[in-house]
């Protein structure tokens, strides 16, 4: 085989390898496409399914508000253990954006289409098989996007009437950890691509790997095509 060819089939091998190395650390779980009623149970995401992207996982929910005839006074999810009595978990995660009340139900904004989080694995460890599901005020929980997570900051709780008027505020950065958030994107270091770690394993991805090994098979082809 010519060494064009070899490079070829290396470059195509890495590129299979990676996609496959990201698909086994993400997933997206399809949830309610309705609202399910007010104070009711959102479709759990799966114990397994949290389990299988390893260690902490982030967690995006896709959402909508759910207000058809105006008369919603907030707009509320607690995230809960499904199987066992839906004990909530919300002082156990972390996130940079969310504010909940004292009583562990996330205010949601009107114009909110997305809320992030990150749940540790012990916490997922301690769910019952149905997993993470949510109690919902108001709220359509469409699906839930999942990817290694580190944790992020402690989530802000705010009084009953402070949850309620950022509920409906045009301008949340005022609230929570929203409030004064710096941007600091002008100062993150650049991002180092030569070598990815999953953040679930702590190993060097299989793609890298992989590549690796393939670049060492040509290598060796090459020296042995100039003796």
């Amino acid at each position: 085989m010519k060494l064009k060819k070899i490079i070829a089939a290396v470059a195509a091998t890495a590129v299979a390898v990676s996609t496959l190395a990201l698909s086994a650390f993400a997933a997206t779980v399809t949830l309610d496409s309705e609202y399910t009623g007010d104070w009711s149970s959102s479709t759990p995401i799966s114990k397994a399914d949290l389990q299988a992207i390893g260690g902490d996982v982030k967690v995006v929910l896709e959402i909508e508000t759910y207000d058809p005839f105006g008369l919603a006074d907030q707009f509320l999810i607690a995230p809960m253990d499904y199987d066992n009595s839906w004990t909530r978990v919300t002082d156990q995660l972390t996130s940079d954006t969310v504010v909940a009340k004292t009583d562990g139900f996330i205010g949601i904004n009107k114009n909110a289409t997305s809320v992030e989080f990150v749940i540790p694995a012990a916490t997922i460890d301690s769910l019952g098989d149905s997993g993470l599901a949510f109690q919902v005020q108001k709220v359509i929980i469409k699906s839930a996007e999942l990817t290694a997570g580190t944790p992020e900051a402690a989530i802000s709780a705010l009084a009953e009437d402070e949850v309620k008027a950022y509920c409906f505020a045009d301008d949340i950065s005022g609230y929570g950890a929203n409030a004064g958030a710096a941007d600091t994107t002008a100062d993150a270091p650049a991002a180092d691509t030569a070598e990815t770690t999953s953040t679930a394993t702590g190993n060097t991805s299989a793609a890298v790997i992989l590549s690796v090994m393939a670049v060492a098979g040509v290598a060796a082809v090459a020296t042995k095509k100039r003796k």
